[in-house]
């Protein structure tokens, strides 16, 4: 499932950064602000979406995206590989923690969101912790 998920992450830096910047002749960053305001344009829409596991899904999938992009923004194009690990270590520490030691304890998901806030997802960050 991860792997999925980084397969994904790599398509939208390569494709949707990487080609369709070189394609509209801008910046990574230009292509990055293009990208978020194309999506939330699209989550303006999306209500209209006829049945609600569709909308669901559809809109969990163009969050996601943002989210990556808004990463990737924080962050240099050239380290993305770097990034797409940190994003993948971030997911395995998720699961991990959750079904290993958080399940079923009283509060377990505040204590989740407690532990993802302290997890690093950037490589700036990464960077500065080894200093």
């Amino acid at each position: 499932m991860i792997e999925g998920l980084k397969k994904f992450n790599e398509g939208l830096v390569e494709h949707g950064l990487i080609h369709r910047s070189q394609k509209n002749e801008e910046s990574i960053e230009q292509a990055i602000n293009r990208e978020l305001s194309d999506m939330m344009r699209f989550l303006e829409e999306t209500q209209e979406i006829d049945k609600s596991s569709k909308r669901i899904i559809t809109e969990g999938l163009v969050k996601y995206s943002m989210g990556f992009y808004l990463i990737m923004r924080e962050n240099n194009i050239e380290d993305y590989e770097e990034i797409l690990d940190l994003i993948s270590d971030y997911f395995r520490f998720m699961d991990s923690k959750y079904y290993s030691e958080l399940e079923g304890q009283p509060d377990d998901m505040k204590k989740l969101v407690e532990l993802l806030n302290d997890k690093n997802i950037s490589s700036l960050e990464k960077k500065l912790e080894s200093v």
